[in-house]
């Protein structure tokens, strides 16, 4: 099952990956060496959103991705309600068009969200998916739940706690966030990336988000996140 705007083009490149394995050798040494369980969430608050309603989105993701290893469209409105400050799940997703992120952006009518849903969950759990890097794994899932932006609010927040399951599931630091504070190139190149994204090229969206985890697990081991 494919995802429509997405095609084969994911091919892990020894730069990015070898970066991201250094890097996480260097993070699991220093939360070894610490008193408080490893895991770190790397947490880069979004302006506007409530920081203790995102712990709770991350401890919740985490503990999925350790306990019995599910992720799906209730998982996803749970952390979507947790967001939202605890919102009837009923009143989670959309009933209108949502905010179109790019001129190739063409969300689903709401009327389907369900179902579209579902089957990308179910693509999730496929053998080509699973085969992936957790990081390329990652920056599908929050491709396809931004494209899909099924939710009244909070759709990137959301896709991205959800992207942190996946990393976490394969070993890496729960959320990957930017810093709240990006500056004007790191935001060009992020624009940039996900307008490649649309256009069905999403290696550039993968080298960002390494970059962006390296930053994280960089900046918690600095003291300075």
């Amino acid at each position: 099952m494919e995802l429509p705007i997405f095609n084969d083009n994911l091919k892990s490149s020894g730069s990015w990956t070898s970066r991201l394995a250094r890097e996480l050798d260097l993070y699991r040494e220093w939360r070894n060496s610490r008193t408080a369980p490893p895991g770190g969430t790397g947490t880069y608050l979004s302006t506007g959103t409530d920081g203790e309603r995102l712990a709770e989105a991350l401890a919740s993701v985490a503990g999925w991705s350790t306990g019995d290893g599910r992720f799906d469209r209730e998982r996803l409105m749970e952390v979507n309600r947790i967001l939202r400050g605890g919102e009837a799940p009923g009143e989670l997703l959309r009933v209108a068009p949502p905010r179109l992120l790019s001129e190739l952006h063409d969300p689903a009518p709401a009327s389907m969200l369900p179902h579209l849903l579902d089957l990308a969950f179910d693509w999730f759990t496929t053998e080509g998916f699973g085969e992936l890097h957790p990081l390329e794994q990652a920056t599908l899932v929050y491709l396809r739940l931004l494209d899909l932006s099924p939710f009244a609010a909070e759709n990137d927040l959301t896709a991205l706690v959800a992207a942190g399951f996946y990393t976490s599931r394969g070993g890496l630091p729960v959320l990957i966030l930017s810093p709240m504070e990006r500056d004007e190139a790191e935001l060009k190149q992020f624009t940039q990336a996900l307008e490649a994204a649309f256009r069905m090229l999403t290696q550039p969206l993968v080298e960002y988000f390494a970059d962006a985890l390296i930053r994280t697990m960089q900046r918690e081991r600095e003291g300075t996140v």
